[in-house]
């Protein structure tokens, strides 16, 4: 069975499609899918064996898809015409991408989309699964077969992975309680994995602006700017992970990594990392949530479920 799944969004927005696409390939019998959507995310797409051919969203190409005198390209022909089923997560309210498809042969085609009307609370998950009528909730697979690090007794040798930035500004954490929060677990000897993304430069920099330097260089290792897939590598020699409501947050999620996750004005119910080792702290205003709640939360939930 081939499948087209085109997901515009960003890197958490295409993360959160992977549990779905884990569910569909579970109850389909040699699945073949064609995955296209963020640039950012593909090659952890194919790694993570979520599909089998990539494709950048953002390509000249897929924009033929909303071509209102049809798909011309013979490439693009091409791709399409081996595909029985089509699945599009985006917003076709004049079914010019409907139409296009099916003019292409495709016969069995889902467009819906990419989140839930305002007044639905449910996770974006289980209502991605439901346009697809699969079961819900969505099992949880991590993506990678995670390190058995129960052997290792000090789990103060692991890092903790910290992403201070998130794609806006208003859902993060001041920079100044990250600082506050780093310079308590180095008293503790914790070394920290420090990762920022294209976005994150300016919050970076204050944030290493705002620290001294650690007590021994292996306090503190900075990620900056890395594919996903390095990131995913890293991720799985951490103890834990600390971030805002970002796409790096998700990746840890799906990784099955210990996950603290600062969520301010959206809403948890429906954008909270997928995962089964996931704890949220919530306050509307992020200034309120203060470092020290963060400080119980690692105890608790990093070192004391071990």
């Amino acid at each position: 069975m081939h499948y087209l799944i085109v997901r515009p969004g960003a890197i958490g927005d295409t993360l959160l499609t992977f549990p779905v696409i884990q569910a569909l390939r579970a109850q389909s019998s040699n699945p073949h899918i064609t995955f296209v959507g963020n640039a950012a995310v593909l090659p952890l797409a194919l790694a993570a064996h979520i599909a089998e051919e990539v494709f950048d969203y953002d390509s000249r190409q897929w924009s033929a898809l909303f071509a209102t005198d049809g798909i011309h390209s013979p490439t693009l022909q091409a791709l399409l015409q081996h595909i029985d089923v089509a699945i599009c997560w985006l917003r076709d309210p004049e079914q010019i991408v409907e139409r296009n498809l099916r003019s292409l042969g495709i016969q069995r085609i889902v467009i819906a989309p990419g989140h839930p009307s305002h007044n639905e609370h449910i996770h974006i998950v289980d209502y991605l699964a439901r346009t697809l009528n699969l079961q819900q909730p969505v099992p949880f697979n991590p993506l990678f077969y995670t390190p058995d690090n129960t052997h290792i007794r000090d789990h103060s040798m692991q890092p903790i992975a910290i992403h201070p930035g998130s794609g806006g500004s208003h859902k993060c954490w001041p920079i100044t309680h990250f600082a506050s929060l780093i310079i308590k677990l180095w008293q503790r000897n914790i070394p920290i994995l420090l990762l920022a993304g294209p976005a994150d430069s300016e919050r970076m920099t204050t944030l290493l602006s705002l620290l001294p330097l650690p007590s021994s260089p292996t306090l503190l290792t900075t990620l900056i700017d890395v594919p996903l897939q390095t990131i995913a590598q890293q991720l799985q020699d951490c103890v834990g992970y600390i971030g805002n409501d970002a796409g790096i947050t998700h990746l840890a999620a799906l990784l099955a990594l210990p996950t603290i996750v600062l969520f301010g004005p959206s809403d948890p119910h429906i954008w909270r990392p997928y995962g089964s080792t996931t704890h949220v702290l919530h306050e509307l205003i992020l200034t309120n949530l203060q470092v020290d709640t963060v400080l119980y939360t690692v105890d608790e939930f990093f070192y004391h479920m071990r």
